[in-house]
């Protein structure tokens, strides 16, 4: 867009909701607004697939347009988004009319960051979503708090991309690549706090958790084999973009919580064809994406699907995508089943004999987890509760942790650091682990103890 268009969208989106703020939904000019906004935003996504409106300070930005500084009224407006914590507005193409006015109704209703995600959810909003701004230089610096920059930006951006799918537009990939340069700095330099995020989302996004938490977990496997620079990026936008072609599987389908029928699973297995003509029609987009989005459902004997295809043979970053998948889908919480136990996933995949995965790369992943993954909730044999902070060099049975409750299940005012490898006088280990704990089902958050 150019500067006038720009200029134009943000004023527009000021305005409906100034409007929305001082009157009711049904009036007048709170329609007029919304109308007004709704013909800028739809104008502006004829000519790209999306559109990004960010606030610093009292600047406005709109993709890599700084605005000039204008009306008081405009910097007011950036300011006011700032302090509900609102920084980044990216609209989405196959947003419609009513999508923009329940957005503007939404954001005048003055609700928190959280409150305001989840209320626009509840409206239908798809095609629009808030958030911060993500912290990307080189020196972006490490743990949880950046970490959780980049995860959070890197779902928002995975959203956009399917909605753009789905929408029947190309998937952007200049975003996509920008969110993977952040993830490849990640994974290089503070792999312990992405494993920790990709182990802790709820189900209202799962699709887009999914595909970030398999872009993660792919690209910790590609470093763990010495792959760095470019080829670790494109392992890691391939993984991002290996199941785009479930924009055209229907929801129903995808969520079903009983056994899917013949009929449904063909529906399902068109998914790896579909992905690979979305990413061969994309301009720009690595040759290894439609590969992996076709290959990545075929086991090593290439039973699985797509059947048909003859003799070839996989692809390494295929192999590894494989496998975050179906670990990432196992441990999941989905409609149709909790989430399963890390042990129990591994007794899973490692099956004797099981054609799906490359054996060394398992082994290499099982490795690469551990035991009890750093941020994993654990019960140790005295009955505390606690989160994993850091694994044992040599013993993946014997984590440090913090504890967080004592035996009785009261919460701690300060977490305690404890090594469950340490013995007593007795030679016995007291605080040894027992389990892992689903964090979720107990109300807590393993990552503010991090």
């Amino acid at each position: 867009m150019d500067q006038r268009a720009s200029e134009e969208l943000v004023r527009r989106l000021a305005a409906a909701m100034r409007s929305a703020e001082l009157y009711s939904p049904a009036h007048p000019l709170v329609r007029r607004a919304a109308d007004a906004l709704s013909a800028a935003v739809i104008s502006a996504l004829q000519a790209a697939p999306g559109v990004v409106i960010g606030f610093l300070g009292e600047n406005v930005v709109v993709d890599s347009l700084r605005l000039p500084r204008g009306s008081a009224s405009l910097a007011s407006f950036a300011r006011d988004l700032q302090e509900r914590q609102v920084e980044k507005i990216t609209l989405s193409r196959g947003l419609t009319r009513e999508e923009v006015r329940e957005f503007a109704l939404t954001l005048g209703d003055g609700l928190p960051p959280a409150t305001l995600t989840d209320r626009l959810t509840g409206r239908g909003v798809r095609h629009i979503t808030i958030g911060k701004i993500a912290i990307d230089d080189a020196d972006q610096g490490t743990g949880i708090a950046v970490a959780k920059r980049i995860y959070g930006s890197a779902v928002e951006t995975a959203e956009s991309l399917w909605n753009a799918a789905k929408a029947g537009d190309q998937p952007d990939p200049t975003a996509a690549r920008k969110i993977i340069d952040s993830m490849a700095k990640l994974v290089t330099q503070d792999r312990t706090s992405l494993m920790a995020l990709t182990a802790l989302k709820k189900y209202d996004n799962y699709t887009f958790t999914h595909m970030v938490n398999v872009a993660g977990l792919a690209m910790a496997q590609a470093r763990a084999l010495n792959i760095s620079g470019p080829l670790l990026r494109e392992f890691g936008f391939a993984a991002l973009m290996h199941d785009i072609g479930k924009v055209h599987t229907p929801q129903e389908v995808l969520n079903k919580p009983d056994a899917l029928t013949k009929e449904e699973f063909e529906v399902i297995k068109r998914h790896v064809v579909d992905g690979a003509h979305i990413l061969r029609r994309t301009p720009e987009m690595p040759a290894l994406a439609p590969i992996v989005a076709f290959e990545h459902h075929l086991k090593q004997d290439l039973s699985g699907y797509p059947t048909g295809i003859g003799s070839r043979k996989l692809n390494l970053c295929t192999m590894i995508v494989g496998i975050a998948d179906v670990f990432d889908a196992l441990r999941s919480n989905r409609p149709y089943r909790q989430g399963l136990a890390t042990a129990r996933i591994r007794a899973i995949m490692g099956e004797q004999g099981n054609p799906a995965f490359n054996q060394p790369l398992l082994k290499r992943f099982v490795n690469l987890m551990g035991l009890f993954p750093v941020g994993s909730l654990v019960r140790l044999r005295t009955e505390e509760l606690a989160v994993v902070t850091a694994e044992h060099p040599s013993d993946p049975f014997r984590p440090q942790v913090k504890i967080v409750s004592d035996a009785k299940g009261a919460m701690l005012d300060e977490p305690e650091l404890a090594n469950t490898w340490e013995r007593d006088g007795r030679g016995e280990h007291p605080r040894a682990v027992v389990e892992a704990l689903d964090p979720e089902a107990l109300g807590l958050d393993p990552l503010k103890y991090l």
